[in-house]
């Protein structure tokens, strides 16, 4: 995929990062994490495009001290309200 190229995030793709989100430590979230990097393949995305992702779920997640990314799209919402969600796995390339 192009760097230039943006495309919208699909429910069934933010469910795969929400359940990386669950399992990654805020402080590791970020471009060279193995586990963004993987995930990023298997989206056909960027590792920077999944990692603000996350940061996007950090911003709506009350149990954290600090906030993420501020532009938090309303399906980030409603996949984050959904608890099943939360324990989908990722699938590996």
């Amino acid at each position: 995929m192009s760097t230039s190229e943006r495309k919208p995030w699909t429910r069934d793709e933010l469910i795969l990062a929400i359940n990386l989100y669950c399992k990654t430590p805020f402080g590791r979230i970020h471009v060279r994490n193995p586990e963004i990097i993987e995930l990023a393949k298997v989206l056909d995305r960027t590792p920077g495009s999944v990692s603000y992702k996350l940061a996007n779920f950090a911003n709506i997640d009350s149990t954290l001290e600090r906030k993420g990314a501020s532009h938090v799209s309303k399906l980030d919402v409603e996949v984050w309200c959904n608890p099943e969600y939360k324990s989908v796995p990722i699938p590996r390339i």
